[in-house]
């Protein structure tokens, strides 16, 4: 089994550290300030002696997000290679993919990503995948992805893939929308985790939740009006999913051998829709979103 770790350097960061089991993930968190008292709970937690031996309470903190969307360390493969402005990445040997720090789960969202170097037998698989989409396999393996394949413009949903578009190569810029209608069926909520045992590791404080691919798999509904369309060098490709299944989805690249795809999670795009035809915002501004609702 495997730990997925989140450490944070000096620059705001978070980093990845890697250790343990598979199956389990941990969230770094920080402590909440109150806007009445600050740090109020944590000096009483601190001076009591009811506390003594007793694991920390997780209602005293609170998960730690990144303050811009770009690809995420601690949620890859470890044999993709990502850029030191985490805004590229690197495949190595057979497919196996990398997801963005942030997904959304309501509305109409838009990234870009452009093939720079494309080596003779390499392949990518782009497009959109849910947090339990398999990290060792191409996107689109599983029911919790749907991708777009450079060879063939084949598009994959559940291992199966059908005739979509032309190729793409090296030097094309794909666009990715996907339109989520709400639904009395989602949560939006988004997770405290504060119910969620505490680990503690070099100096941090995290928490620990297992992994729960076989009930998210029970609780898959096919949300009505969904739809995915790709964009190839800004010219619509179509629609290439109806009525996906309901959910939080995060910009996902997966790759095989030694390719190099760069992201672009926005505002400014290089190729966007156009906006007489198509209605989106860019993911980066899920930041502002979230902020709101927390």
């Amino acid at each position: 089994m495997e730990w997925k770790i989140l450490s944070q350097n000096l620059n705001g960061v978070l980093e990845s550290i890697k250790f343990g089991f598979q199956g389990v993930t941990v969230f770094i968190i920080f402590l909440i300030i109150t806007l009445k008292l600050p740090f109020l709970f944590r000096q009483e937690f601190d001076e009591s002696s009811d506390w003594a031996g007793k694991p920390i309470p997780g209602w005293l903190y609170r998960t730690l997000s990144p303050s811009t969307v770009l690809l995420a360390l601690h949620d890859r493969a470890p044999q993709i290679r990502v850029s030191e402005d985490r805004l590229a990445a690197t495949g190595e040997k057979g497919y196996c993919m990398v997801r963005a720090t942030h997904g959304v789960s309501r509305g109409a969202w838009y990234w870009e990503a452009t093939v720079e170097e494309m080596p003779e037998g390499s392949a990518c698989r782009l497009g959109w995948g849910q947090e339990y989409a398999n990290l060792q396999a191409p996107l689109g393996y599983d029911k919790f992805g749907y991708s777009w394949r450079s060879r063939n413009g084949t598009r994959f949903h559940e291992c199966r893939g059908k005739s979509y578009s032309p190729s793409y190569g090296e030097g094309d810029t794909l666009g990715f929308l996907i339109h989520l209608p709400e639904s009395d069926h989602v949560n939006y909520i988004p997770p405290t985790y504060k119910d969620r045992p505490l680990v503690k590791f070099k100096s941090h404080l995290y928490y620990e939740e297992k992994d729960a691919v076989a009930e998210s798999l029970k609780n898959l509904r096919v949300l009505p009006k969904s739809y995915i369309t790709f964009f190839k060098n800004g010219e619509c490709q179509g629609t290439a999913f109806e009525e996906i299944f309901g959910g939080c989805y995060f910009p996902t690249v997966s790759l095989y051998r030694s390719i190099t795809v760069s992201v672009n999670f926005g505002p400014n795009f290089k190729c966007p829709p156009p906006t007489k035809d198509f209605q989106y915002r860019g993911v980066s501004k899920f930041i502002f979103q979230k902020c709101c609702v927390l």
